[in-house]
């Protein structure tokens, strides 16, 4: 079930106030949230479920036999492996077979590995990076090791069950665990701000991502070579805008959703387009996988902690995974590889004493390389990459063709990204008081009358967010 679709409105609609009414009792409550999280991934595949409750159950194991083993290396490494062996051999199994096969063609032989239809359950990167993270925390503190009803929750918290952000475990429990005065887990937290992420995430998604998908993005990306140069230009410019206000979108809905709950979910956001460098970029980017990958694989391979080339090679790797992680083409290796590149000649120019470029040219650059590194990832494999990037400077159909894309509307979106980015806060600051001093009833107007909008603008169906393959 879609977080943009009728039924998971009607579904908030009785969740929420029984959720509420069960403040006082915080085991049923809880109890209510499991149910809750495996009843709408059910919803996808009724298997899908199934599997996740025999995942949880497995990694509560793994966390009490390393609470009462006398070391916990060995059932932490053999969680890390599992979880890893589970995630690879669902996602990246017929990748490798496909390209073995390849290799072996060319060389004579034939490969032996066989055909395996297999359908990787939704939000499995995400809720296996989350295993991993309270894994790690109890061989750290075998006595963190948490109860079953617990790792089920954690793991099946349906905000962020579907396309992330990725929970950390000690963060959650410690939420779970605050018994203090300030304790709002159970209770809506920030009502006001949590409507406005709602509101603003579902005017980012439903209106002005699905309006660049449908208009400008996937008509150019289903027939490159039919657009000219200009056009295909505006489709990358259209798509780094699109997988910006999806994702970002998406993010500030579950963000919503989880106050509504009484959790603070970790920011995901903070105005990638307004980096200054790729550093700085994926500081900015998807945070909580990038963090994941600084502090789960990155630093754990060594850091900066051996020397300036093998820094390099880390970072090379960590954003190899950083690619994979999204999906089993050659399309995301190509995608890693070249932020990994990017930021490795960063850190070489910048040894090298590089001086400190203009702010507006510092992220004109940056925001022009991620661009075109986006184009890998969005196309359906690297030839029509290249062909996409290849026709910015040599189209069939010529340099310039004013009427084949709406100008007027991708104008307008890109003016809005780059003219609010600097002041979202401050806007949300604003908004969040606004609401307040209207009082419910004017505020709560106001909102449906968003919603009406968002409904009226929006595509017809649901629209699927794109991070729901990941």
């Amino acid at each position: 079930m879609s977080f943009v679709s009728p039924e998971f409105v009607l579904f908030c609609l009785f969740f929420f106030p029984l959720y509420w009414s069960l403040a006082e009792h915080p085991r049923v409550q809880r109890s209510l949230l499991i149910i809750s999280g495996y009843g709408l991934y059910a919803t996808w595949v009724p298997a899908f479920a199934a599997i996740l409750a025999v995942y949880s159950t497995v990694v509560w194991a793994l966390g009490r036999w390393m609470r009462h083993a006398l070391s916990p290396r060995l059932p932490l490494l053999l969680g890390l492996w599992l979880a890893g062996s589970f995630l690879l051999s669902l996602k990246y199994y017929e990748f490798v077979r496909e390209t073995f096969q390849v290799v072996l063609q060319n060389t004579g032989f034939v490969s032996l590995l066989p055909v395996l239809d297999v359908v990787a359950p939704v939000g499995v990167s995400f809720f296996t990076f989350q295993a991993v993270t309270y894994l790690v925390m109890v061989g750290r503190q075998p006595a963190s090791a948490r109860s079953w009803p617990d790792v089920m929750l954690f793991l099946s918290f349906w905000p962020t069950l579907f396309a992330g952000p990725i929970l950390r475990a000690d963060n959650f429990f410690g939420q779970l665990d605050d018994s203090g005065v300030t304790r709002r887990v159970g209770r809506p937290r920030r009502a006001w701000l949590a409507l406005y992420l709602i509101a603003l995430g579902l005017v980012q998604k439903v209106v002005l991502a699905s309006w660049l998908s449908s208009q400008v993005v996937d008509p150019v990306y289903r027939l490159p070579d039919q657009y000219a140069s200009v056009s295909l230009a505006a489709a990358m410019l259209g798509f780094s805008l699109q997988i910006f206000l999806d994702f970002a979108g998406y993010t500030l809905i579950v963000t919503g959703l989880g106050l509504l709950l009484g959790f603070r979910l970790p920011v995901n956001f903070r105005q990638p387009y307004l980096a200054r460098n790729l550093s700085d970029f994926w500081t900015r980017w998807h945070v909580s996988l990038s963090s994941f990958i600084r502090d789960y694989i990155y630093i754990p391979m060594g850091g900066n902690r051996r020397g300036w080339g093998r820094t390099q090679l880390n970072v090379l790797s960590g954003m190899l995974i950083s690619g994979l992680w999204h999906g089993a083409n050659w399309t995301f290796v190509v995608w890693g590889l070249l932020h990994g590149l990017g930021v490795v000649v960063m850190n070489g120019a910048q040894r090298a004493g590089m001086p400190v470029w203009p702010r507006w040219a510092a992220q004109a650059l940056t925001f022009l390389f991620v661009s075109l590194a986006w184009v890998f990832f969005r196309a359906d494999s690297v030839p029509q990459a290249l062909q996409m990037l290849q026709g910015l400077w040599h189209s069939p159909s010529g340099f310039w063709q004013s009427d084949q894309l709406p100008w007027g509307g991708l104008l307008t979106i890109t003016g809005l990204v780059f003219g609010l980015s600097p002041w979202a806060l401050v806007w949300e600051r604003f908004a969040v008081a606004g609401l307040g001093r209207l009082g419910a009833g004017r505020a709560g107007l106001l909102l449906a009358l968003v919603l009406c909008a968002v409904i009226y603008f929006g595509p017809e169906g649901v629209p699927n967010f794109i991070y729901y393959r990941f």
